[in-house]
């Protein structure tokens, strides 16, 4: 029982210390990240997302104006 103990001591300290270096490595990518490019790719979504409303509007007053004359000719 007692080398069982051992056993699993030994494993579980392999274990923490992979964990350990999996940690540092995240860690260093992490602050190795690029985070203005992160804000620029994300200044572009913003800036497609803009352009999508703006043309969005754009539809959606052409077609009132088609329904306003199509109204008129009625009434006219």
């Amino acid at each position: 029982m007692g080398k069982l103990f051992k056993i699993a001591v030994v494993a579980g300290a392999v274990a923490a210390g992979a964990a350990a270096i999996f940690a540092l490595k995240k860690r260093k990518e992490l602050e190795d990240y690029d985070y203005e490019e992160l804000d620029d790719d994300f200044d572009d979504c913003v800036a497609d997302a803009e352009d999508a409303v703006d043309d969005a509007q754009e539809g959606v007053e052409e077609t009132l104006d088609k329904v306003e004359d199509a109204v008129e000719e009625v009434d006219g």
